[in-house]
This record gives structure tokens, sequence and C-alpha cells, in this order.
């Protein structure tokens, strides 16, 4: 919970006159306002940048899988590949977190 201090209380009460110094505090309470808000304006635009980036890089991982998994033995022979190595190359190609590394040492 937020307190307030005396010199804001002051400026909160319309009756009295506002001399320099509650001014200067005034001042100094909005511009403090203001680089807060343009610091958590920030973060949610680099987290939705983030998310959006993670989004991106499921669906395209998820599309190589389908469109090796749509090929013959043979063409994914052609291509130095085997069914068993589609997620592996799938992965390889779209890196995404630390997550992929702990997904390959699951227990059997």
């Amino acid at each position: 919970m937020n307190r307030i201090t005396p010199a804001e209380a002051a400026l909160m009460m319309p009756s009295l006159p506002r001399n320099a110094e509650a001014e200067r505090i005034h001042a100094i309470i909005a511009e403090a306002r203001q680089a807060r808000d343009a610091e958590l304006a920030s973060r949610v635009t680099g987290f939705i940048r983030m998310l959006r980036g993670a989004l991106t890089a499921i669906r395209t991982r998820r599309d190589t899988v389908e469109r090796l998994r749509a090929l013959s033995d043979r063409e994914l022979a052609d291509i130095g590949m085997s069914r068993g190595n589609i997620n592996m190359a799938a992965a390889a190609l779209t890196p995404m977190a630390a997550n992929d590394l702990a997904e390959d040492h699951r227990a059997a």
C-alpha cells in the first residue's frame, strides 16, 4: 500500500495556494509518473514481441515437422534423414527456449 508524503498531501488540498516548492514537487512527481509509465509500456511491448516470436517459432517448427513427415522414406533418405530424426531436425532449424534440451534428456 502506497502512503503519500506530507508534500503530496499538500498538493492535493485545493484550498491552499501553491508555492514554488509545491510546484517543484508536483513537477518531480509528474516526471516520475511519466518515466514509470514509459518503462511499463516498454516492458509490455517487449513481452508481446517475445511472445509473438515464440509463437512464430512454434508454428514454423510444426510446419517443418508436418512437411518432413509428408515425405516418403526414400525422399527422407535422399536428404540424409530418417523418420526418427524429424523432430530433432525441426528443433535444429527453429531453435526456441532451453526446453529443447530438456526434452532430449527425459527418462525412458
